[in-house]
């Protein structure tokens, strides 16, 4: 099996690359998968395709053990408390795919970590990408100076500024009471 081989466009079939796309797993993961039956794939010479319909109703498994019970609710004991920042941003029409490739790309380089958050979130607000809640949570005692969380949004900011329209963002920092 060759990995970066292009195929023909078959009507109702991609690649490994193409499957592995959609699901966002490796391509050698999703060799895994057709090892173990759970993809249905067919070799043309040294290539293997798949049902586009099948890989789009395919699962992946969770990773890790799965959760039986649900997480308690807890309030934070350490020193210091959470804090929650909360932006509300509209996308500037016709640029979801743009921003979703944006993302990508700020995932796959590991860019605007905010150092001091121990989760980020970016969250769709509506099926059609209208808007995005980005959602930061810090620990108060590894929270950086205002000036620097500004200095860290603002190149968060520049990256997104042709696909978000920054200039009707809303944006809140407040203190959680509980979390799981």
């Amino acid at each position: 099996m060759k990995d970066g081989i292009d195929i023909p466009n078959l009507p109702g079939y991609i690649s490994i690359k193409e499957a592995a796309d959609l699901l966002g797993v490796s391509d050698k993961r999703v060799y895994q998968y057709v090892r173990a039956g759970r993809l249905p794939a067919q070799r043309i010479g040294h290539i293997l395709i798949l049902p586009i319909e099948e890989v789009k109703r395919f699962k992946p498994s969770p990773s890790g053990r799965v959760r039986t019970k649900a997480p308690s609710w807890r309030a934070y004991r350490s020193r210091g408390t959470l804090f929650v920042t909360d932006i509300h941003v509209p996308v500037r029409a016709g640029q979801q795919a743009t921003l979703v490739k944006k993302l990508k790309t700020i995932q796959k380089f590991d860019r605007h970590t905010f150092p001091g958050t121990v989760a980020r979130y970016v969250v769709r607000s509506d099926e059609a990408l209208t808007s995005l809640h980005i959602l930061l949570i810090w620990k108060s005692t590894e929270m950086p100076d205002e000036a620097t969380r500004k200095h860290d949004l603002a190149l968060f900011q520049e990256d997104l500024a042709d696909v978000l329209e920054w200039e009707m963002a809303h944006y809140s920092t407040n203190e959680a009471i509980i979390h799981t």
